[in-house]
């Protein structure tokens, strides 16, 4: 089963350690009935004394699901002086085999390091409350075999390496599930458990699939629902294996996670024409689906290992596609070597939620050696102009649905 006991991770805990002490001055400003100088203190971020428990994967009909603290808006929406929880999505976690041969070259052939190729991401994961992958494919045992392209098993390493790089949970339905058959994905989703990362997508049982995944950062619940448009002309051995995307069902899943107390919930997809710079006319119609279902506050895409726009339709922003974090394809295409980070501010105000406009920050492959590189970048991740033209055409496919108009904006770390 999924991890359920995390409420707080290292940098969570740091910024709510600044936030918690304002609040304690806030407060005896609150009772000696003054204001500091130059107006009123600003609201603080969060309460010393948070009310939300730390099991979160609650079960329909359980004790969690019907109690005070899980109706909606929750109780920690109203009771603390919890504001604001910030979330990063990124691209697709793709490893094809250049990856693995640069992990050993950075390591050793029987200890892979992945962490030197995810580095540059860390200080973006750390700028906000939860990070979120999508994790493209299942995980081999710690000494092979591994294979690639079309059908994946790849080094188990990478998963401590994305816990280390700063990622909370990863998504893991997508059309390369059961590439490795059930053992594959059971090993890929203790391999998850062992690493700390909570997930969501696939399920050892249904009793599983039947739980929405609630993250928790700083007395906020978070809760995530996905789904994948097929599995490359295979079929798990359940039908409860594997989130299919199933508008009705996903809609489902985001209401029985507001039961059972989330105060934001997000709707990840994994669909879309590969290459493109344009969403579909499926990705669009399932896209809007949810968004008008009142049910998501974030709708997001993968697969397409390219970016794509990002709209805000009838009140809630959808990212149609954040292309890849991390591979190698063999199709050489500059739009399958670039990706976008997102960061989501949602912000309680009164008894709802919320989503302010994205921050977006552009990234591409960088070879020789091979890393997650930022752009704009002050040593060029590929050439001067190789790196102008990549973030020139993602700020214009990003915002080819009128998304800067609407307030997405460019991010870097330590941004406000």
């Amino acid at each position: 089963m999924t991890s359920t006991g995390e409420t707080t991770r290292g940098r969570t805990g740091r910024r709510l350690a600044a936030r918690q002490l304002a609040a304690a001055g806030a407060m005896i400003l609150v009772l000696a009935g003054c204001t500091p100088a130059g107006g009123p203190a600003e609201t603080p971020g969060t309460s010393t004394s948070p009310t939300v428990p730390a099991t979160t994967d609650a079960a329909p009909g359980s004790d969690a699901a019907s109690s005070p603290t899980s109706s909606s808006p929750s109780a920690a929406a109203t009771s603390t002086n919890t504001e604001r929880v910030s979330v990063v999505v990124t691209g697709d976690v793709l490893l094809h085999p250049p990856l693995w041969k640069q992990a050993r070259a950075d390591g050793t052939a029987a200890d892979p390091d992945f962490r030197s190729l995810l580095a540059g991401l860390a200080p973006y994961l750390d700028d906000a409350d939860l990070a979120v992958c999508s994790l493209e494919t299942p995980v081999g045992d710690a000494d092979g075999p591994y294979s690639g392209y079309p059908s994946f098993v790849v080094p188990p390493q990478i998963l401590p390496a994305l816990k280390a790089t700063g990622y909370d949970a990863c998504t893991t339905a997508t059309n390369h599930a059961v590439d490795g058959g059930t053992p594959g994905l059971l090993r890929t989703l203790d391999g998850l458990d062992k690493a700390g990362l909570r997930h969501t997508g696939t399920y050892r049982s249904a009793a599983e699939a039947a739980r929405p995944l609630i993250l928790e950062a700083g007395g906020v619940r978070v809760g995530l629902v996905t789904g994948t448009y097929g599995l490359n002309g295979l079929r798990a051995d359940t039908g409860w294996r594997v989130d299919l995307i199933d508008t009705g069902h996903m809609i489902a899943q985001a209401k029985k996670a507001r039961k059972a107390g989330a105060d934001v919930v997000l709707a990840g997809f994994h669909a879309g024409q590969e290459y493109s710079q344009r969403p579909t006319a499926d990705q669009r119609s399932t896209a809007h689906t949810l968004a008008e279902s009142g049910a998501f506050d974030f709708v997001y895409s993968h697969h397409t290992h390219s970016v794509l726009p990002l709209e805000k339709h009838d009140g809630v922003w959808i990212a149609y596609g954040l292309g890849n974090s991390v591979s190698a394809h063999a199709t050489d295409l500059a739009v399958n070597r670039e990706g976008v980070s997102l960061k989501l501010d949602f912000i309680r105000s009164g008894a709802s939620w919320k989503t302010a406009p994205p921050r977006w920050a552009a990234d591409i492959m960088a070879q020789d050696p091979v890393r997650w590189c930022a752009l704009p970048a002050t040593t060029p991740c590929t050439t001067a102009d190789g790196d102008a033209a990549s973030l020139k055409r993602t700020r214009t496919t990003l915002n080819a649905l009128g998304a800067e108009k609407d307030g997405a904006r460019p991010w870097h770390p330590g941004d406000r």
